[in-house]
């Protein structure tokens, strides 16, 4: 009897085993596969959410779920700062689906993947251009986004970023003397990106380089309309003391340097 229950329960054992094997081999719905990326990636698990979502797509699912499965896989390159990837999935998604209610998000998610790799503002700003680029081109595509204030915010933050970089270049070639070159980079921060706040510093800029080429009435012009224009703050202090300092005529100091 020992020995027959023995089997018995051996018998029971392995059937067990054998479901349970056929089981784990059966295949998941896609729904289901995609119902446990999601929670991988909600509990910060990105990478083992990114197999899920790729497993996912190999397998052909319908249409609404290969949408959010490929979406779903960009976001989670993006939170695993895989930039160029995300990037690429990004463009792949709008690509597949041109008509996806996601197609705005995927647009301003391209966005900072570009913001995300800029470099800081005195170093090359390809990446920021770009940004820039591909955000206006949302706001101009989707006017009602529900990013159009999220996406305005990144595209000043953008053209701030530019400012700095032609403002950092021209106060370079003021401190150097090459006056001429340093209006050229004034000017762009002045007409190109006229409402950051570098554009009250590179005029104050402009009149200094006209000082330094001896050009006092120009100089005192352009330090009128610093005040005009931007009557508070420091820069306003600066050019105020500098129009009582020239006086009727320059003072020589066009190199001095735009105090902070």
């Amino acid at each position: 009897m020992c020995r027959r229950s023995v089997l018995v329960i051996s018998s029971l054992g392995l059937m067990c085993a054998l479901c349970s094997r056929q089981q784990a081999q059966s295949p998941m719905y896609p729904e289901d596969r995609l119902a446990v990326a999601n929670d991988l990636r909600a509990r910060g698990k990105c990478s083992k959410a990114v197999l899920q979502y790729e497993q996912l797509l190999s397998e052909f699912p319908k249409p609404e779920v290969a949408e959010q499965a490929k979406f779903n896989l960009a976001g989670c390159r993006m939170e695993l700062e895989e930039y160029d990837l995300a990037r690429r999935e990004f463009e792949v998604f709008i690509d597949s689906y041109p008509r996806s209610e996601l197609v705005d998000d995927a647009m301003y998610m391209i966005g900072l993947t570009y913001l995300e790799q800029a470099a800081r503002p005195e170093r090359d700003q390809t990446q920021t251009l770009e940004a820039l680029s591909e955000l206006e081109l949302l706001i101009r595509e989707y006017p009602n986004t529900d990013l159009r204030e999220a996406a305005q915010e990144r595209i000043a933050e953008c053209k701030s970023r530019l400012a700095e970089k032609d403002y950092l270049n021209g106060e370079l070639y003021l401190r150097l003397g090459y006056y001429s070159s340093a209006h050229v980079y004034f000017d762009s921060v002045i007409s190109q990106y006229g409402d950051t706040s570098w554009a009250g510093r590179a005029l104050l800029g402009k009149g200094i380089a006209f000082e330094g080429q001896n050009q006092p009435e120009k100089a005192r012009q352009v330090f009128r309309q610093v005040l005009d224009e931007f009557p508070s703050g420091g820069v306003a202090q600066q050019a105020a003391r500098r129009l009582e300092e020239l006086g009727g005529e320059s003072n020589g100091r066009g190199g001095d340097l735009l105090q902070e």
